[in-house]
């Protein structure tokens, strides 16, 4: 099964988010990818490619994740976020922001960020059929 989709991942290491971004692109998913939360938010606002979802690194040199989490929130509600990253300090610091907690933990396992995907995006559907 393909996917289909756009997806922006915003990692500040280069080659966990070039790996990632393969990845998801050999799998059918269209990839925008950010090294920061500014980057991000200039390929949101631009709209550039309809991103669907946002998978941010909680944990990163140059912004802690959750400020853009909140921000994403606010301004594309129909976006999904997926918060990556050390589940200890990601856990610690996630509060209120995501219901279930970080959905993933570095190492990333590129098949359980695919699985997580298609089912945030089957969620997405079945809320928009209802």
């Amino acid at each position: 099964m393909t996917g289909s989709g756009a997806i922006l991942i915003v990692e500040d290491d280069v080659l966990v988010r070039h790996a990632l971004a393969e990845y998801l692109r050999d799998c059918g998913y269209k990839v925008a990818e950010a090294v920061d939360a500014d980057e991000a938010r200039q390929l949101l606002v631009k709209g550039t490619g309809g991103i669907e979802i946002v998978m941010v690194h909680a944990i990163s040199q140059t912004d802690r994740g959750y400020t853009l989490t909140n921000w994403v929130r606010a301004k594309f509600p129909d976006v999904r976020i997926i918060i990556a990253g050390s589940l200890a300090t990601a856990t610690e610091q996630a509060g209120s922001l995501c219901e279930k907690g970080p959905a993933l933990t570095k190492p990333y396992d590129h098949k359980l960020i695919l699985a997580h995907i298609r089912r945030l995006q089957a969620a997405r559907d079945r809320s928009k059929g209802e």
